[in-house]
């Protein structure tokens, strides 16, 4: 059995902009004292609706105390009756109604003035829909099926939109016939691009595969349309919520299976339901195969394959620092940036439960083992570099200190915590990702910088630099990975704070700062022409970050073990130029470089 997912499952646009909005207010609030509503459920999916009640955010009940709380407004819009009666009650408002949505609500709004009558094709009784409704001061009216187009009456002018999760291939057979109906017709096709696009990847998809399996709650007008596409299409079709409802057994008969999800599915639950497909898929391959693929996803799980990178990070830094590589400066980079990992996954099993399930899970079974060798890794690198150098020692041992512990508690006095709102240093974004890029500069550039005789401080600050840009881009790049997970635990990261795209653009200038600084320090004598071999690293971060956002690498461990190689792939250039090997291709190179 093989698995195709659809590029566009998941969260749309609409939904991870009220996801961030209730999430935003129930952290503002929490500061206040006082309690986030929604008006109904924010989004048609019942695991995520548990979390934001772990969270505090309640569905807003009859009798409930609005004086000075807040109600969000959900994706589906409401009706501005009741957006009034909420504001009479003393709320405050937080409106995270869908754009698209708000954009056929202005529809209906100015054709109602110019006394149209409003037809509106979608689910009667659907929140956005009776949302909608509303604005069509008492002329509206629903089509739900081309049978209901026979109940409408006669009409002078008439408005049409559509429910923007609405099938367009109902929506042109409707709109037709209306057309036919009424003469003075003003058609506007309002399905939202996201809903288009998802729709045409399943058709497409089930030309394909043997069956689908479609994500989302039951609840959902948009999952549900995508089931009966998928049956329409001749495909048989397996409807789930959660991974629990995955029968495998039937799914056995099938050699291809599709898998999509509707716009209020998060991806954490794809993921799951993708990951366990694939480990049944991997039960039934062969033995060499699938123990293959176990030891890969077990050696990029436990951080082993990422302090292999750390080995060859080190090595590299050496060369590019001009001084012998030794095992011992490899070997304390290693431990230490292993356990840091290692214990950071074991400390922050919430997000990790979200974000990567094939994780969640080896770190659930083997929990006492993975704290045991994180500590172990702890201690070890404590000991080597307390062998080498006191002062190494204690740069090693402060760094954790700081990273492990003041990263994670309550540093800041109460007075700066409440003007900023942050009690750690880790609610503020971008400071994970900086103090990791620093923890890996200091351990893999700096030490062998200091257990050598005095060097030139410009070659150390290349290979601080370096090391740094390709460790901060690697964590930011995760950072993009996990957004929605984090976001559900509270985490501050800069994908969160700027957005994707500006992240995005953000690394690309890194990564032309640090190509131009390695031809520069070659240039000047700073370092040896080694620093021009050291650009594939660079290049390679900007493909994994288009082979991400092209969705070409996909999520999870890939992903994860693709970024971490560009650490590998540092070291393998610096063997090269050590050892000579392709020297004369090499000194070619560097004469017109």
């Amino acid at each position: 059995m093989k698995v195709k997912v659809a590029k566009t499952a998941g969260f749309c646009m609409g939904v991870k902009r009220a996801m961030d909005i209730v999430l935003d207010a129930a952290y503002t609030e929490k500061h206040k004292g006082t309690t986030v509503y929604t008006d109904g459920p924010l989004i048609h999916n019942p695991q995520v609706l548990d979390l934001l009640q772990e969270k505090g955010i309640r569905t807003l009940k009859e009798g409930a105390e609005l004086d000075k709380n807040r109600v969000v407004i959900r994706a589906h819009g409401i009706t501005p009756n009741r957006k009034k009666e909420i504001e009479s009650m003393g709320a405050k408002i937080s409106d995270a109604t869908c754009p698209h949505v708000m954009r056929v609500q202005n529809i209906i709004k100015k054709y109602s003035v110019q006394g149209y009558s409003t037809i509106i094709i979608g689910d009667s009784g659907h929140a956005e829909v009776v949302g909608l409704l509303g604005y069509a001061e008492g002329r509206g009216y629903v089509v739900g099926s081309m049978e209901d187009i026979d109940t409408l009456p006669p009409l002078e002018k008439v408005c049409v939109v559509a429910q923007t999760t609405q099938d367009k291939r109902l929506f042109q057979a409707v709109t037709s016939r209306l057309k036919e109906r009424y003469k003075d017709c003003q058609v506007f096709e309002t399905i939202c691009g996201s809903t288009h696009d998802r729709q045409d990847e399943v058709i497409n998809l089930c030309k394909s595969v043997d069956a689908m399996v479609v994500v989302g709650g039951r609840g959902s007008a948009n999952t549900n349309r995508l089931v009966k596409i998928c049956e329409s299409e001749g495909v048989p079709t397996f409807h789930i919520e959660t991974e629990a409802e995955l029968n495998l057994e039937k799914l056995e008969d099938f050699e291809v299976v599709g898998v999509t999800a509707g716009a209020s599915t998060p991806q954490w639950l794809l993921k799951r339901i993708v990951d366990l497909l694939a480990s049944h898929e991997k039960q039934k391959a062969g033995r060499l195969k699938g123990w293959f693929r176990m030891a890969f996803h077990t050696s990029v799980g436990s951080c082993m394959y990422l302090g292999i990178g750390a080995v060859a990070m080190s090595y590299a830094s050496a060369v590019l620092l001009g001084v012998e590589p030794q095992f011992s400066y490899c070997a304390i980079a290693a431990l230490f940036l292993f356990s840091m990992h290692v214990l950071n996954n074991v400390t922050n099993r919430e997000a990790v439960a979200l974000n990567d399930p094939f994780m969640a899970r080896l770190y659930d079974r083997h929990h006492g083992m993975f704290l045991g060798l994180g500590l172990v890794g702890l201690v070890a690198s404590y000991g080597l570099a307390l062998a080498e150098d006191f002062y190494v020692f204690l740069m090693v041992f402060l760094s954790s200190v700081f990273f492990a512990l003041a990263f994670r508690i309550h540093v800041l006095p109460d007075r700066v915590s409440q003007l900023l709102k942050h009690k750690s240093l880790e609610r503020f974004a971008g400071t994970k990702e900086i103090f990791l890029g620093i923890a890996w500069a200091l351990t893999t550039a700096l030490l062998p910088f200091i257990l050598n005789e005095p060097q030139p401080l410009a070659p150390m600050a290349v290979a601080l630099a370096f090391a740094f840009s390709i460790a901060f881009f690697r964590a930011v790049l995760m950072d993009i990975r996990d957004i929605q997970g984090d976001r559900f635990v509270g985490k501050e990261t800069i994908p969160i704070a700027i957005g994707r795209e500006w992240t995005k653009n953000m690394l690309i200038g890194v990564a032309v700062i640090m190509a131009c600084l390695l031809v520069t320090s070659a240039r000047l004598d700073w370092t040896s022409n080694f620093s021009l071999w050291l650009i594939p690293c660079v290049l390679y971060a900007c493909l994994y970050l288009f082979l991400y956002h092209k969705k070409v690498i996909g999520e999870g461990l890939v992903c994860e073990a693709v970024a971490d190689f560009n650490f590998i792939l540092a070291g393998l250039l610096a063997f090269l130029w050590e050892n000579e090997l392709f020297s004369p291709l090499l000194r070619l190179v560097s004469k017109y470089v």
